[in-house]
């Protein structure tokens, strides 16, 4: 499974093993789709093991946080490496997420 989603109270994390791109993306969004049905307005995604993103991963990440943040919720991102910072700095979607270099750090941000 490309993406696994583990639960930490009201916080899911939805843990990325793949691309956020082609069936990586499919996966992904079927795993938000089931967090989202169980009540998950509060996500974190942990890229730490991330290879590579396309537009569609993006526009994946930003209809999550939109739909999270219509129940008063947000998505909050951890593990980037350089690159994939780099994209969020480029395409100035780092103002809409708060990133953390840690799961246990973004997860107790909720808090």
């Amino acid at each position: 499974m490309a993406t696994t989603i583990n639960k930490y109270d009201n916080v899911a994390v939805l843990v990325v093993k793949d691309d956020l791109a082609g069936d990586g993306l499919d996966n992904f969004n079927a795993r938000v789709e089931q967090c989202m049905a169980e009540g998950f307005h509060c996500i974190v995604v942990d890229c730490s093991s991330v290879g590579g993103v396309e537009s569609a991963g993006l526009e994946a990440l930003l209809d999550i946080q939109d739909r999270c943040e219509g129940e008063l919720g947000s998505v909050k991102l951890c593990g980037l490496d350089e690159t994939l910072q780099k994209i969020l700095e480029i395409t100035r979607l780092k103002r809409r997420f708060e990133v953390f270099n840690d799961l246990d750090t973004a997860v107790r941000s909720y808090g």
